[in-house]
């Protein structure tokens, strides 16, 4: 008697959910494609990507009084880059980014890109930022912006610009650049890397 009731309760459950099933059967038909030469358009003209850093691209205006004499850049991580062993002056620099640091929050908030931007403006004293545009490893094509003012400045200067802390734990090792140094909203003096 057991079985029977067993069976009967099974078989009515197993023919209401085989009912509901067999409805809700999707028609997987593929739709009408209609060929793709006909009608194409030419591709768009591409679009500069402008950096994430600036609302438009800031145009460029070169001018002979305002040079970049030299760009050092620096990756202050000891996993990423190890110091050759046995040449002093190699040693001695990750001792001089991290000198102070005494805990290792101090350490780590020091780890990351350094740049040391060495440039001059032999004219008239003006307004200038030099600004520091960036691509790292894990923000893809994202452009992050850093940049430094300089008001009624004339002559030599270096300017340190760091990418370290957070935003290098986040963002990972700067693997593309550039450098601009502008004055009334253009750039007159810029370097690039080689992937920017």
């Amino acid at each position: 008697m057991r079985k029977l009731l067993i069976v009967a309760i099974f078989g009515s459950v197993g023919g209401w959910l085989q009912a509901e099933d067999s409805s809700g059967v999707p028609d997987f038909r593929p739709a009408k494609v209609e060929p793709t030469t006909v009608g194409a358009e030419a591709p768009a003209a591409k679009v500069v990507q402008v950096p994430d850093g600036m609302k438009t691209d800031l145009s460029v205006e070169q001018d002979e009084t305002v040079s970049l004499n030299k760009i050092y850049t620096y990756l202050n991580d000891p996993i990423r880059n190890k110091p050759a062993v046995g040449n002093a002056m190699m040693t001695y620099e990750p001792k001089y980014w991290d000198h102070g640091a005494i805990l290792a929050k101090d350490r780590l908030d020091r780890r990351g890109n350094i740049f040391v931007i060495n440039w001059q403006n032999d004219g008239e004293p003006s307004d200038f930022t030099v600004r520091l545009d960036y691509r790292q490893a894990m923000t893809r094509e994202r452009v992050m912006t850093k940049t430094e003012e300089y008001k009624n400045f004339d002559g030599y200067e270096k300017t340190v610009l760091k990418v370290t802390g957070d935003e290098y734990l986040r963002g990972g090792v700067v693997h593309s650049w550039r450098i601009s140094i502008v004055r009334d909203g253009k750039i007159v003096a810029q370097k690039k890397s080689f992937i920017w």
